[in-house]
């Protein structure tokens, strides 16, 4: 008697929403061990299976265009479970083998008519009795059955079943995938009682096996392989007969050999792998250390061999499911165990895949500009750089047409300047370096109504690589820069009623490149940065950090951060806390201020080393669960000495979530960039525009969608 102890479990249906898991769809009866097919009309036949009380025959359909319900189909000739089911060519489906709950294996096969709904026999049966076996459409149209102490091949046209020219190795529970040339990989499995490391290629043309020399990693059974964009396959997972693995392995078939990649968060067996229209992995579900079963699914990045948990978890914990891509990009899974418990349930889970569109060219390449969400929900563009051109013009973006349009000049061409909306609507364009005076006391405001731009009182002293915060009362506080090759501390206040400057206490240390937040009690805080001249090769950043009172104009010392940062990213949360990302010369770990302690504690760490990147709190609530989460969009990390020690523009983006405090690849951006830049519009888009790509300034913008 096999060893099931199954019991039914009756679940509720929940509300769906496109970022979860969706609704619990009813299976009756619950059933694991059973197979699904995506039929070619869209829809899913689920067969047969085990529970607690017997092997089923019964059959069902899940139509992902209808109401989201499973409906009965015929039944099998045959109850069966551990059994395989195949789409042929002709759109009918083959079933073979597989076990009773009693232990028989069969040699049975059976077509499933999808025109008719009837499954009817197989003329010939299998050679041997199967079970846990695999089932390989070859591009001739045959069928190849391996498991066991012998293979066959099915001929759909005469119904039958022929032994291979030569034995493979006889294993269960073994993971078979059919290769670009057309050829079969057979990897790990059940030889006898252990798990074992080899592997196998079918060649069709000679119809016959050859046991590769290279050995994966690790011994390997009921683990998964996914056949990836380049044509190699990753392989994850599986039990060797003490705990399931969370080691990962990619087969390369021009050399014929397993290389280890990335390991999965989580140790997975009799999980699922199901390959995402943009050419991820999305692994589902599993047995996990000490035979616990699990919720949670994580996604593989081929591109950056980097292992994402799904910030969203099943309704189920499951283990033995079907997982089985639809043609909208959705993965209908359904049944399996948890704990002694077969499932009577099935769930839509929707794999984020957050595309990128590109909004075409701005009026000019722009790289050190700034970006201002004006209060019309345009955003204006101003300045910076296209290669050695310092720029003086600026353009509007307008969300509703998506499109550019240039607006007045700037009465200064400068870049590495600060722009501040202020609480009339105008913007505060403040320093920065000019080709015509270097780091400039000039400041000017732009007024939206007229779209031009004035000047007005000159700032008392010569800076850019500064900070300008908003601060509660409409005034601005610019802090520190750069004079010349050298830092500073000084700092001064902007009055916009009289339009004056006046200097307000110089910080306890000089510094540019910094990154400065205002903290829901109105002070602000200042950290990071580099403290040391342009003579200084490298520039290391700074872990110091010191807040500003504006009731005195003081400044004071807090902890240190636990790294020095420079070109770093600072966000506050609404829980007052700030997060420092990223920076240059240092761990990928980050910080957190806790403003209640004035210290720092340690964040999560980033998927990627990045400085030069833009972090944007998604605030708005088209964002739904994201919502208060936070991106990490592009920057650059520093090449190798082969490559000169550059820095290399990424076009990567993550993002954070501050209940876990972890980092998960988010998704590409289409263009590679760093010194761009990235604002939250009304409508919950994000604007990416401009920066330094591969090698030359952008002149490119972009936007991602919730």
């Amino acid at each position: 008697m096999k060893a099931y102890l199954f019991i039914s479990l009756l679940l509720f249906s929940v509300g769906f929403s496109a970022a979860e898991a969706s609704s619990s769809i009813v299976l009756s009866p619950s059933r694991t061990a059973h197979a699904a097919t995506l039929l070619n009309n869209g829809q899913v036949l689920l067969s047969g299976g085990l529970n607690t009380d017997t092997s089923l025959n019964s059959a069902l359909l899940y139509n992902p265009a209808g109401q989201g319900s499973l409906v009965a189909t015929g039944n099998l000739v045959s109850a069966r479970g551990d059994h395989t089911s195949t789409l042929l060519q002709d759109g009918r489906v083959l079933v073979t083998g597989g076990d009773l709950l009693n232990g028989q294996k069969l040699k049975s096969a059976e077509f499933y008519d999808p025109s008719t709904g009837v499954f009817t026999q197989v003329t010939h049966a299998m050679s041997i009795a199967r079970t846990q076996h695999t089932a390989t459409l070859l591009p001739d149209g045959r069928v190849l059955i391996v498991g066991g102490k012998s293979a066959d091949l099915f001929d759909v046209a005469t119904q039958t079943f022929t032994a291979t020219a030569n034995t493979p190795t006889n294993r269960k529970s073994h993971a078979a995938i059919l290769l670009n040339d057309g050829t079969v990989l057979i990897t790990g499995g059940y030889v006898g009682r252990l798990a074992t490391r080899t592997a196998e290629i079918f060649n069709p043309a000679t119809n016959t096996f050859t046991k590769l020399v290279s050995l994966m990693e690790t011994a390997r059974a009921n683990h998964q392989m996914n056949l990836l964009p380049d044509g190699t396959v990753l392989i994850s997972g599986g039990f060797s007969g003490t705990s399931p693995h969370n080691e990962c392995s990619i087969y390369d078939p021009v050399t014929q050999t397993f290389a280890p990649t990335t390991s999965m968060n989580f140790h997975r067996s009799n999980h699922r792998g199901v390959n995402t229209p943009d050419g991820r992995v999305l692994v589902i579900g599993g047995t996990t250390l000490e035979s616990g079963f699990l919720d949670q699914n994580e996604i593989f990045n081929p591109v950056t061999k980097i292992w994402t948990t799904e910030s969203n978890v099943m309704n189920e914990n499951r283990s033995g499911h079907t997982a089985t891509l639809l043609g909208n990009g959705q993965v209908f899974v359904a049944g399996g165990v948890t704990g002694s418990l077969s499932i009577q349930s099935a769930e839509i889970i929707d794999p984020a895949t957050h595309i990128f569109s590109s909004l075409g060219n701005m009026t000019v390449p722009r790289n050190q500009h700034t970006d201002t969400l004006l209060p019309d929900g345009t955003v204006l563009l101003a300045g910076g750089s296209n290669n050695s051109i310092f720029l003086n013009t600026a353009e509007t973006f307008n969300p509703a047409t998506n499109s550019f349009s240039a607006t007045g000049n700037l009465n200064l061409s400068r870049k590495s300047h600060t722009a501040t909306l202020l609480n009339d609507g105008e913007v505060l364009i403040a320093g920065g370096k000019s080709g015509d005076e270097g780091d400039t006391t000039s400041a000017e405001l732009y007024s939206p109504s007229t779209r031009s731009f004035r000047l007005t009182g000159r700032m008392i002293d010569k800076r850019s690589l500064h900070t300008a915060t908003l601060l509660n009362n409409g005034t601005v506080i610019v802090v520190a820069g750069r004079h010349g090759g050298s830092p500073t501390a000084k700092c001064e206040v902007y009055d916009p009623t009289t339009e004056l400057w006046t200097s307000t206490g110089a910080m306890n240390l000089q510094r540019k490149r910094h990154r400065a937040a205002l903290l829901t009690d109105g002070t602000v805080l200042v950290a990071g940065g580099a403290a040391l001249s342009n003579d200084n090769i490298p520039n290391p950043g700074t872990p110091d950090s010191e807040t500003w009172d504006p009731a005195t104009g003081k400044w004071t010392n807090t902890a240190d951060m636990h790294f020095g940062r420079t070109e770093h990213e600072a966000t506050l949360f609404p829980d007052g806390t700030v997060l420092e990302s990223g920076g240059i010369q240092l761990p990928n770990t980050c910080d957190i201020y806790q403003p209640m302690l004035r210290s720092f504690s340690s964040g999560g760490s980033l998927v990627q080393d990045r400085s030069r990147h833009i972090a944007i709190l998604l605030s708005n609530p088209a964002w739904g669960s994201l919502m208060n989460q936070v991106l990490i969009i592009g920057g650059s990390i520093t090449a190798s000495d082969l490559f000169g020690g550059l820095n290399v523009a990424l076009a990567s983006v993550e993002i954070y979530n501050p209940a876990t405090q972890k980092f998960s690849l988010f998704g590409s951006m289409i263009t590679p960039r760093q010194n761009h830049t990235a604002t939250l519009l009304p409508d919950g888009r994000i604007l990416i525009a401009g920066g330094v790509g591969s090698p030359a300034v952008s002149g490119t913008a972009e936007t991602v969608t919730p």
